[in-house]
């Protein structure tokens, strides 16, 4: 299976595109996501994702902890920029389109070798401590999930 780099600019931060500032959120939604290389995501394939910023921004998207904390694991970046961190995999909602799309409700999880110390799934959620605070974080142990705006936690 051949693996490329994702950038996290262009994961991430897709919603200030050139063609999605110009021409509107409506055309925005049939965009596809690409990665470094102008290629498409796809669902399925492997990916690294990793800084925009080679050398100053840090390394690549890994499996991490809390200090103090086993579990669950939690989304961290590696800070040398030479650690591509772990490869994901994307899945769509829409499982008849293999293309990452702007619009798709996606699910991302780490594939490859981990440890065993915390044995929480590898598919990221989103988690946060409420309202005053608005702090966010994403974390391991979501679930695949049905699609749709009230899965944020999955």
């Amino acid at each position: 299976m051949n693996t490329a780099t994702a950038s996290l600019f262009l994961l991430f931060i897709f919603s200030i595109t050139q063609s999605s500032f110009l021409f509107g959120v409506a055309n925005a939604t049939d965009g596809v996501v690409l990665d470094v290389d102008g290629d498409e995501v796809l669902a399925g394939e492997r990916y690294y994702v990793d800084s925009a910023v080679w050398g100053a921004g840090g390394g690549g998207l890994a499996i991490g902890r809390e200090r103090g904390r086993k579990c669950p694991e939690i989304v961290v970046q590696r800070l040398p920029s030479f650690d591509k961190g772990n490869p994901v995999v994307f899945s769509n909602a829409d499982t008849s389109d293999k293309v990452i799309r702007l619009s798709s409700d996606v699910r991302v999880k780490f594939v490859g070798p981990r440890d065993r110390l915390c044995q929480t799934s590898t598919v990221w959620k989103v988690q946060g401590e409420g309202v005053p605070s608005r702090k966010r974080w994403v974390e391991l142990g979501g679930s695949k999930g049905e699609a749709g705006c009230d899965t944020v936690e999955s």
